[in-house]
């Protein structure tokens, strides 16, 4: 007879262990009404495209904000360099106002000066507001006085003292000016 295998001896004096139980982790669904499931689902559904929606309707305005402030923005950067070069084109103004006939070549060159230089602002957006004859308009006009006048009519712009400028539609600077109260007899 053969030896009896060591092996086959410790495995005979243990007890078989016992599987341990396994509970199921899928638990069943308790049985529900499959209109009400559908209807709450279909309501989730509605609640997160309504929000979708808004969400995608915010991020478009602010877009649109943000382009209109970048165009404003890139409109008026130059406002502090043309508010520095009006008065230059004043000096202008008053050195052609004081040019006597004597000088006529100083005044054909102060003349293409200040033309020229008009002509590069206004490539950036300057406007003069030069309102001879027109209603006084205060967004427009600082009335420095008024007088009366038979050639012009009650609240209009007689004389200009200092031109007025805009930016883009914007006032720069009004025009300085006197108005008329009309005739007084």
């Amino acid at each position: 007879m053969s030896e009896p295998n060591d092996r086959e001896d410790r495995f005979q004096d243990e007890e078989p262990v016992a599987e341990p139980e396994v509970e199921s982790e899928l638990v069943e669904p308790e049985p529900e009404d499959s209109s009400q499931s559908v209807i709450a689902v279909e309501e989730e559904v509605g609640r997160l495209r309504d929000a979708l929606l808004r969400t995608r309707a915010e991020m478009d305005n602010l877009r649109k904000r943000t382009d209109r402030e970048l165009d404003k923005a890139r409109r008026f950067i130059n406002e502090a360099l043309m508010k520095d070069l009006v008065p230059v084109l004043d000096t202008l103004d008053q050195a052609l106002e004081n040019a006597g006939a004597d000088e006529q070549r100083l005044d054909q060159g102060l003349r293409l000066i200040q033309k020229q230089l008009l002509q590069s602002l206004e490539r950036h957006g300057l406007a003069v507001i030069d309102p001879v004859g027109e209603p006084f308009d205060p967004e427009w006009h600082e009335a420095m006085s008024m007088q009366p006048s038979q050639e012009h009519a009650a609240d209009t712009v007689m004389l200009v003292l200092q031109r007025g400028y805009k930016l883009h539609g914007r006032l720069l600077r009004p025009a300085r000016v006197i108005v008329s109260r009309g005739a007084e007899g």
